[in-house]
Protein backbone atom coordinates (compact mmCIF):
# COMPACT_ATOMS: atom_id res chain seq x y z
CA UNK A 1 0.00 0.00 0.00
CA UNK A 2 3.20 2.22 1.07
CA UNK A 3 4.58 1.80 -2.51
CA UNK A 4 1.22 2.61 -4.59
CA UNK A 5 1.26 5.57 -2.47
CA UNK A 6 5.06 6.49 -2.91
CA UNK A 7 4.25 6.08 -6.44
CA UNK A 8 1.01 8.19 -6.68
CA UNK A 9 2.87 11.39 -5.09
CA UNK A 10 5.92 10.85 -7.76
CA UNK A 11 3.75 10.81 -10.20
CA UNK A 12 4.08 14.16 -12.54
CA UNK A 13 1.33 14.53 -14.88
CA UNK A 14 3.58 16.87 -17.07
CA UNK A 15 5.67 14.74 -17.56
CA UNK A 16 3.43 12.17 -18.48
CA UNK A 17 1.73 13.84 -21.03
CA UNK A 18 4.89 14.69 -22.52
CA UNK A 19 5.84 10.88 -22.76
CA UNK A 20 2.74 9.81 -23.97
CA UNK A 21 2.72 12.47 -26.72
CA UNK A 22 6.75 11.46 -27.65
CA UNK A 23 5.02 7.96 -28.00
CA UNK A 24 1.60 8.57 -29.56
CA UNK A 25 2.62 11.36 -31.83
CA UNK A 26 6.23 12.45 -32.36
CA UNK A 27 7.76 9.61 -33.11
CA UNK A 28 5.01 8.12 -35.06
CA UNK A 29 5.57 11.67 -37.23
CA UNK A 30 9.02 11.84 -36.92
CA UNK A 31 8.84 8.02 -38.81
CA UNK A 32 6.55 9.27 -41.60
CA UNK A 33 9.24 12.09 -42.25
CA UNK A 34 12.35 10.25 -41.36
CA UNK A 35 11.84 7.11 -42.07
CA UNK A 36 15.65 5.61 -42.36
CA UNK A 37 16.64 7.46 -39.67
CA UNK A 38 13.56 6.98 -37.47
CA UNK A 39 13.55 3.06 -38.15
CA UNK A 40 17.32 3.12 -37.35
CA UNK A 41 16.12 4.91 -34.01
CA UNK A 42 13.88 2.22 -33.33
CA UNK A 43 16.26 -0.35 -33.48
CA UNK A 44 19.53 0.96 -32.38
CA UNK A 45 18.19 3.26 -29.43
CA UNK A 46 14.86 1.34 -28.77
CA UNK A 47 13.13 4.13 -29.52
CA UNK A 48 9.28 2.90 -29.89
CA UNK A 49 7.04 1.52 -27.79
CA UNK A 50 5.41 -2.19 -28.21
CA UNK A 51 1.93 -0.45 -26.34
CA UNK A 52 1.48 1.82 -29.59
CA UNK A 53 2.25 -0.44 -31.94
CA UNK A 54 -0.92 -2.81 -29.95
CA UNK A 55 -2.93 0.67 -29.98
CA UNK A 56 -2.35 1.22 -33.20
CA UNK A 57 -3.06 -2.66 -34.62
CA UNK A 58 -6.56 -2.31 -32.42
CA UNK A 59 -7.03 1.12 -34.04
CA UNK A 60 -6.51 -0.84 -37.38
CA UNK A 61 -9.06 -3.45 -36.72
CA UNK A 62 -11.56 -1.02 -35.74
CA UNK A 63 -11.15 1.31 -38.88
CA UNK A 64 -11.05 -1.93 -41.19
CA UNK A 65 -14.45 -2.84 -39.32
CA UNK A 66 -15.70 0.22 -40.27
CA UNK A 67 -14.86 0.21 -43.62
CA UNK A 68 -16.79 -3.17 -44.35
CA UNK A 69 -19.94 -1.56 -42.44
CA UNK A 70 -19.64 2.26 -42.60
CA UNK A 71 -18.32 2.79 -46.82
CA UNK A 72 -21.11 4.69 -48.84
CA UNK A 73 -23.69 3.35 -50.84
CA UNK A 74 -21.76 5.20 -54.10
CA UNK A 75 -19.17 3.10 -52.73
CA UNK A 76 -20.60 -0.14 -52.55
CA UNK A 77 -23.43 -0.06 -54.95
CA UNK A 78 -25.85 -1.26 -52.41
CA UNK A 79 -28.23 -0.01 -49.56
CA UNK A 80 -28.81 -1.66 -46.34
CA UNK A 81 -31.29 -0.20 -43.51
CA UNK A 82 -28.79 -2.22 -41.37
CA UNK A 83 -25.40 -2.80 -41.96
CA UNK A 84 -24.42 -6.70 -40.70
CA UNK A 85 -20.28 -6.75 -40.13
CA UNK A 86 -19.06 -10.01 -39.02
CA UNK A 87 -16.75 -8.79 -36.90
CA UNK A 88 -14.45 -12.03 -36.10
CA UNK A 89 -14.03 -12.81 -39.90
CA UNK A 90 -13.36 -9.10 -40.21
CA UNK A 91 -10.81 -8.94 -37.84
CA UNK A 92 -9.21 -12.34 -38.04
CA UNK A 93 -8.64 -11.31 -42.39
CA UNK A 94 -6.92 -7.69 -40.77
CA UNK A 95 -4.23 -9.32 -38.13
CA UNK A 96 -3.73 -12.74 -39.74
CA UNK A 97 -2.04 -11.07 -42.58
CA UNK A 98 0.35 -8.96 -39.89
CA UNK A 99 0.68 -12.07 -37.93
CA UNK A 100 1.98 -14.06 -41.18
CA UNK A 101 4.00 -11.39 -43.07
CA UNK A 102 5.94 -11.06 -39.80
CA UNK A 103 6.87 -14.85 -39.05
CA UNK A 104 7.56 -15.51 -42.53
CA UNK A 105 9.59 -12.51 -42.30
CA UNK A 106 11.53 -13.48 -38.93
CA UNK A 107 11.57 -16.72 -40.27
CA UNK A 108 13.73 -16.05 -43.25
CA UNK A 109 16.07 -14.07 -41.74
CA UNK A 110 18.89 -16.81 -40.66
CA UNK A 111 19.01 -17.26 -44.83
CA UNK A 112 19.53 -13.66 -45.89
CA UNK A 113 21.23 -12.67 -42.34
CA UNK A 114 18.60 -10.07 -40.87
CA UNK A 115 19.50 -8.36 -38.09
CA UNK A 116 16.02 -7.75 -37.12
CA UNK A 117 14.08 -9.24 -34.21
CA UNK A 118 10.22 -10.62 -34.64
CA UNK A 119 9.47 -7.78 -31.67
CA UNK A 120 10.97 -5.72 -34.26
CA UNK A 121 9.27 -6.48 -37.60
CA UNK A 122 6.01 -6.53 -35.58
CA UNK A 123 6.75 -2.93 -34.14
CA UNK A 124 7.92 -1.62 -38.16
CA UNK A 125 4.35 -3.53 -39.53
CA UNK A 126 2.72 -1.37 -36.69
CA UNK A 127 3.98 1.92 -37.55
CA UNK A 128 3.67 1.68 -41.03
CA UNK A 129 0.36 1.05 -40.33
CA UNK A 130 -0.11 4.87 -39.07
CA UNK A 131 -0.64 6.65 -42.71
CA UNK A 132 -2.81 3.82 -43.82
CA UNK A 133 -5.41 4.19 -41.03
CA UNK A 134 -5.13 8.50 -41.85
CA UNK A 135 -5.96 7.40 -45.24
CA UNK A 136 -8.37 4.99 -44.79
CA UNK A 137 -10.27 6.90 -42.42
CA UNK A 138 -10.71 10.12 -44.86
CA UNK A 139 -11.21 7.58 -47.72
CA UNK A 140 -14.39 5.76 -45.90
CA UNK A 141 -15.81 9.52 -44.04
CA UNK A 142 -15.67 10.39 -48.14
CA UNK A 143 -17.78 7.70 -49.25
CA UNK A 144 -20.52 8.33 -47.42
CA UNK A 145 -20.56 12.25 -48.94
CA UNK A 146 -19.45 12.40 -52.46
CA UNK A 147 -21.27 12.02 -55.69
CA UNK A 148 -20.81 8.72 -58.32
CA UNK A 149 -18.22 11.65 -60.16
CA UNK A 150 -16.46 11.90 -57.14
CA UNK A 151 -15.88 8.05 -56.36
CA UNK A 152 -12.35 7.99 -57.45
CA UNK A 153 -10.82 10.33 -54.60
CA UNK A 154 -12.27 7.88 -51.99
CA UNK A 155 -10.35 4.57 -53.79
CA UNK A 156 -7.42 7.08 -54.46
CA UNK A 157 -7.13 7.32 -50.58
CA UNK A 158 -7.79 3.64 -49.84
CA UNK A 159 -5.39 2.83 -52.54
CA UNK A 160 -2.90 5.53 -51.87
CA UNK A 161 -2.64 4.39 -47.64
CA UNK A 162 -2.37 0.37 -48.81
CA UNK A 163 0.86 1.66 -51.03
CA UNK A 164 2.18 4.06 -48.52
CA UNK A 165 1.50 1.69 -45.86
CA UNK A 166 3.76 -1.14 -47.93
CA UNK A 167 6.51 0.88 -48.94
CA UNK A 168 7.08 2.06 -44.85
CA UNK A 169 6.60 -1.61 -44.31
CA UNK A 170 10.08 -1.91 -46.99
CA UNK A 171 11.79 0.84 -45.70
CA UNK A 172 11.37 -0.37 -41.88
CA UNK A 173 12.50 -4.23 -42.69
CA UNK A 174 15.70 -2.92 -45.05
CA UNK A 175 16.54 -0.86 -42.32
CA UNK A 176 16.01 -3.28 -39.11
CA UNK A 177 17.30 -6.65 -40.82
CA UNK A 178 20.46 -3.74 -42.31
CA UNK A 179 20.05 -5.03 -45.82
CA UNK A 180 21.07 -3.37 -49.03
CA UNK A 181 17.78 -2.65 -51.20
CA UNK A 182 18.87 -5.38 -53.61
CA UNK A 183 19.30 -8.12 -50.72
CA UNK A 184 15.88 -6.13 -49.27
CA UNK A 185 14.38 -7.16 -52.21
CA UNK A 186 15.58 -10.65 -52.20
CA UNK A 187 14.29 -10.78 -48.66
CA UNK A 188 10.67 -9.64 -49.87
CA UNK A 189 10.80 -12.14 -52.41
CA UNK A 190 11.87 -15.32 -49.57
CA UNK A 191 8.59 -13.25 -47.17
CA UNK A 192 6.01 -14.31 -50.26
CA UNK A 193 7.95 -18.03 -50.29
CA UNK A 194 7.82 -18.51 -46.55
CA UNK A 195 4.29 -17.19 -46.53
CA UNK A 196 2.81 -19.45 -49.41
CA UNK A 197 4.47 -22.13 -47.39
CA UNK A 198 3.39 -21.00 -43.85
CA UNK A 199 -0.71 -21.12 -45.55
CA UNK A 200 0.13 -24.45 -47.47
CA UNK A 201 0.82 -26.27 -44.00
CA UNK A 202 -1.91 -24.79 -42.44
CA UNK A 203 -4.04 -25.70 -44.81
CA UNK A 204 -2.92 -28.83 -45.02
CA UNK A 205 -3.05 -29.19 -41.05
CA UNK A 206 -6.77 -28.25 -41.03
CA UNK A 207 -7.70 -30.52 -43.90
CA UNK A 208 -6.00 -33.62 -41.93
CA UNK A 209 -7.48 -32.44 -38.71
CA UNK A 210 -11.13 -32.21 -40.64
CA UNK A 211 -10.66 -36.03 -41.54
CA UNK A 212 -9.49 -37.08 -38.27
CA UNK A 213 -12.81 -35.64 -36.91
CA UNK A 214 -14.71 -37.14 -39.02
CA UNK A 215 -13.18 -40.53 -38.87
CA UNK A 216 -13.68 -40.69 -35.75
CA UNK A 217 -16.95 -39.26 -35.79
CA UNK A 218 -17.73 -42.14 -38.24
CA UNK A 219 -16.13 -44.75 -35.59
CA UNK A 220 -17.99 -43.01 -32.80
CA UNK A 221 -21.32 -43.32 -34.82
CA UNK A 222 -20.82 -46.83 -36.20
CA UNK A 223 -19.50 -48.02 -32.42
CA UNK A 224 -23.01 -46.71 -30.81
CA UNK A 225 -25.58 -48.25 -33.85
CA UNK A 226 -23.52 -51.87 -33.60
CA UNK A 227 -24.42 -51.60 -29.54
CA UNK A 228 -27.56 -50.54 -30.06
Amino acid sequence: MTAIVDKFKNFNLKESALKLKETMLDFPLFILASPFKGFDEMKTYNRGSMLYAIIILVIYGMVNIWWVGGMGFVATGFHSDVSLVNVPWTLMFTFAPIVLISVANWSITSITEGKGKLKEIFQVYCYALFPAIVCYMIGITLSNFVTTNEINFVWFFLGFGQIVMYFYLFLGLLVIHEFTFLKAILMVLLTVLAMLIIVFVIVLFVSLLSDLISFIITVFNEAEAHWL
